[in-house]
């Protein structure tokens, strides 16, 4: 801009992402394989779909794995503070919204155990979430279908049909006993979940951060505890 005296705080800085809804974001593995050069073409034939909805109507779920128990990789001291091995344990948690933000639907949770210790004597029924388990908390082709199959009822009851945007990971396949009336799938193309994916452009981001902001206050509240005492 031919301009060679231009100098800028930090706070100017600061204001300048907020102005331009500039973010810091992980680099996704797969999008430097996805078609680039296609992604345009992708975006239309979408748009394309989407039209014969209306925006309450267009759903779309992705899952997530959730390190419940890993500690923040940052704290505040007056020195070095040595680490420990982060602990590995996990869920995953599928999260489906429609395009308004109007519906969030429970999230899906998958535990590595069947009765927890924590909620032994709760039915699982009042939970906030749709709780499901498996030996390693992950995504299985069962719990997709029993998933979906009762969001279909939910959406037949309502008197509604609505379009749900998955990626197409092999977990989202449909049994061929699962005849859906009222939800039409629409799968992403490969390799495009950081491009097209909705969930995955800071919604997931978001609910991970909510979820962790108090276990952040916690640990840093006894860190300071401990040096100031």
């Amino acid at each position: 801009m031919k301009e060679d005296k231009f100098k800028c705080s930090g706070g100017w800085v600061d204001n300048f992402k907020k102005w331009h809804n500039l973010r810091q974001y992980n680099i996704h593995s797969e999008a430097a394989s996805a078609p680039l050069e296609d992604l345009d073409t992708m975006r239309e034939n979408l748009r394309q779909t989407l039209k014969d909805y209306s925006p309450e109507d267009i759903f779309n779920c992705d899952e997530t794995g959730l390190f419940w128990k890993m500690k923040p990789s940052r704290t505040i001291s007056n020195g070095q503070v040595s680490g420990t091995k982060q602990s590995k344990d996990r869920v995953t948690v599928l999260l489906t919204c429609n395009a308004t933000g109007t519906e969030k639907l429970a999230p899906l949770f998958i535990h590595k155990y069947e009765n927890p210790r924590a909620i032994k004597n709760i039915n699982k029924k009042t939970l906030p979430v749709d709780y499901y388990w498996n030996q390693k908390s992950w995504m299985q082709v069962s719990i997709w279908n029993k998933y979906i199959k009762k969001l279909n009822t939910r959406m037949r009851r309502q008197n509604r049909n609505i379009l749900l945007l998955v990626d197409n990971a092999p977990t989202h396949a449909l049994y061929e006993t699962t005849y859906l009336t009222n939800i039409t799938i629409k799968h992403l193309p490969p390799n495009t979940t950081a491009h097209l994916q909705p969930c995955d452009q800071g919604i997931i981001n978001s609910f991970k951060v909510r979820n962790v902001v108090d276990l952040n206050i916690i640990e840093h509240y006894y860190t300071l505890y401990f040096i100031y005492t």
